[in-house]
């Protein structure tokens, strides 16, 4: 080819790419109208799903703050270390009481062998079968409750023996002057949660101590009715703990002389074990309590259920009545048989 012709071939060939981005340019200002109005619908229907995702997670946020559990502040047990790190109960959600029932059975838990000395199944009924009140034979209902509580009971008393034991040793090095700076806040920590006086050893240990099964049981039973309690079945609420306040969480009593508390609810069953334990052991409305079971413990003697009623007069604006109706429901239970109940060992690897 000649250099003329080629010449003329490389003329052809650039008004031909001309053309042809003539061409795409005008289809792109063709359609660019189009795209730019579905780019729009599309922005304006995403913000759309966007806004309603917000609302309606906005509602399930205010039902969760009406309705919901209220967690123990600051998870204070975990935090001090006064709650066992390991899982030492296996969680259980159950759908009724009949499959509760199933569970308990499989297990070979039955209240008349723990009496006779079988060990308690580390279970940890997260919430009460919400058909607990439809169990219509009340002895049932009333066996079926006692054995989703105990092993809750038994184990914060468990962690509570722990801690003391814990907290005698953290004592006793600070008296011989050889407590760290770490377990000197630490302990400090424990005295603040608890309320004791600062530096006062007697007091702290009267605060972290066990309580018989029986009492709490007994508690447990009378604030929710065996279980069939509103409170109990939608807060995890068992022993009537309120919270004050406009801005208190919990649940409103429906028939309340008084508007300003609530019944204060939990996340789990076990929470609201621990957090009963620990308004025991540290409110001042309590302090006789303390003191007849820190008298046994000086003593050397076993903590009887039916002598540290009478420091709960306080726990009920009815008084000595509330002490007599715990009195009357532990001895015709039977309740203090379950006293020396014990749980079972801990699987391999807890």
């Amino acid at each position: 080819m000649s250099p003329d012709r080629d010449g003329t071939a490389n003329i052809h060939n650039k008004r031909g790419a001309a053309a042809m981005v003539a061409q795409v340019a005008a289809k792109v200002a063709e359609w660019q109208p189009v795209v730019e109005r579905y780019a729009r619908l599309g922005n304006r229907h995403l913000a759309g799903r966007v806004v309603l995702l917000c609302g309606l997670f906005g509602v399930f946020l205010l039902a969760a703050l009406r309705f919901g559990a209220e967690p123990l502040p600051r998870s204070a047990w975990q935090e001090l270390g006064l709650a066992s790190e390991a899982p030492a109960l296996r969680r259980i959600y159950v759908r009724d009481a009949e499959n509760l029932v199933r569970i308990f059975a499989d297990s070979g838990y039955r209240l008349e062998a723990v009496k006779n000395g079988a060990p308690v199944p580390r279970l940890s009924v997260t919430a009460l079968p919400r058909d607990m009140e439809a169990v219509s034979d009340s002895e049932a209902r009333k066996r079926l409750f006692l054995r989703t509580l105990l092993p809750l009971v038994l184990q914060v008393n468990a962690e509570l023996r722990q801690a003391r034991a814990k907290v005698i040793a953290a004592l006793d090095a600070r008296a011989a002057g050889r407590l760290g700076a770490t377990d000197a806040l630490w302990l400090d920590s424990v005295a603040e949660w608890y309320g004791a006086a600062p530096g006062d050893a007697a007091d702290l240990l009267s605060r972290i101590d066990a309580v018989p099964p029986s009492l709490a049981l007994a508690q447990a039973a009378q604030e929710s009715g065996w279980g069939t309690s509103r409170f109990a079945l939608r807060a995890n609420a068992l022993f009537g703990q309120r919270s004050w306040g406009d801005d208190a969480e919990g649940l409103r009593p429906a028939a309340a002389a008084r508007r300003d508390f609530k019944v204060r609810g939990f996340p789990d069953l076990m929470s609201a074990v621990r957090a009963y334990l620990h308004n025991l052991n540290s409110h001042r409305a309590y302090q006789d309590l303390r003191q007849r079971r820190a008298r046994a413990r000086a003593l050397g003697t076993p903590l009887h259920a039916l002598n540290l009623v009478g420091g709960l007069k306080s726990y009920s604006e009815e008084g000595q009545s509330y002490v007599l109706a715990l009195s009357e429901l532990i001895t015709s239970n039977g309740l203090q048989a379950l006293d020396g109940a014990k749980l079972g060992k801990l699987a391999p690897g807890q």
